[in-house]
């Protein structure tokens, strides 16, 4: 599980890389007229990137808490 999760961070940061500059736009400037199916495209993925971030971060978090046996216990355990 964790060689996976390691090689979707991996191909994730090399997608941000080479994404083009416009995909670094504004939301305002991702939406003109001009922008056309690539402005919608660009809004999308600027409103899913921050889900994607805590679906990644958060077991990320958990996991590394419940290895930890330093840490107080949580009303959950």
């Amino acid at each position: 599980m964790r060689v996976l999760a390691q090689t979707w961070l991996g191909a994730g940061a090399i997608a941000a890389l080479l994404l083009p500059l416009d995909a670094w736009a504004c939301p305002y400037c991702a939406v003109r007229d001009e922008a056309g199916t690539a402005g919608t495209v660009l809004l999308g993925a600027m409103i899913v990137v921050p889900f994607l971030i805590v679906a990644t971060v958060v077991p990320a978090l958990r996991r590394a808490a419940a290895d930890d046996h330093s840490l107080p216990p949580t009303d959950t355990e």
